[in-house]
């Protein structure tokens, strides 16, 4: 298969496209950092992966790779939309230019690329649009709003997809994620034995997005526990969700 992947520079991005490439898919990812990166370089000269700098934030910069990638005769077959960043509120006041930056790249960078691909897709009946979204679209985080606010906002573009193209033949794929040992949030570092039972590696993250490929349906979730706690504790307040969560946190 084809395959674009954004935020694919580092965390679950940089282990997935490693994964697909190591599998036999062309990938095609981008990143806000260059490809001189400690962790590509297996994979830097492989015939089936092009690395593009765009930082997704920035309709321009989407645009140049958008053009690449028409001039290289690459439309892919799944659209994998990772990118995301969680900058902590600085307390006890808000910054709306922080929270514009992260519905920027959380939300707008990920509907710009939907709004590039579903008419190719549309027209070959068939595609697959993957959203990495978090447990934080169902509930907030009190230290970072926004970030929980660009999730839900992204989480529900797809569900509103998913009825608007209905028998399209396109897949709308969310995938819920708990905690991830990613630079995202340095709450987590590795070989941290308090959180280690309960955040996910980003390679095992990756590796569950890839067989998400061939499956059926429509919201996964990753860790096992994280699917339990949103099927059926959907109920929990936001307080108690806070309580229980706050150890995981920044």
């Amino acid at each position: 298969m084809r395959i674009f992947v954004t935020g694919a520079s580092s965390g679950i991005g940089r282990s997935l496209v490693l994964q697909l490439v190591d599998e036999g898919h062309q990938v095609w990812g981008v990143g806000r950092r260059k490809c001189s990166l400690a962790g590509l370089e297996k994979i830097k000269d492989n015939p089936n992966f092009r690395y593009e700098e765009c930082d997704i934030e920035k309709n321009e910069s989407n645009a140049d790779v958008l053009q690449k990638m028409h001039d290289a005769g690459f439309m892919p077959d799944v659209v994998v939309l990772n990118a995301a960043i969680d900058l902590e509120d600085k307390m006890p006041v808000l910054d709306a230019t922080q929270s514009a930056k992260m519905m920027r790249t959380n939300y707008d960078g990920a509907f710009f690329w939907v709004s590039q691909f579903i008419e190719p897709f549309l027209k070959r009946g068939a595609g697959q649009f993957i959203a990495i979204s978090s447990i934080f679209s169902r509930w907030p985080d009190a230290r970072s709003v926004s970030y929980s606010a660009s999730k839900a906002a992204l989480s529900m573009l797809f569900r509103g997809l998913r009825g608007r193209y209905r028998d399209s033949g396109l897949d709308f794929k969310l995938i819920n994620l708990g905690p991830v040992d990613t630079p995202i949030n340095p709450r987590f570092e590795e070989g941290d034995k308090q959180v280690s039972l309960v955040v996910a590696s980003a390679t095992d993250t990756a590796q569950f997005i890839t067989r998400s490929l061939q499956k059926n349906g429509s919201d996964f979730y990753f860790p096992f526990y994280i699917g339990c706690v949103m099927r059926f504790l959907g109920w929990l307040p936001d307080r108690i969700f806070e309580l229980l969560t706050a150890p995981f946190k920044r």
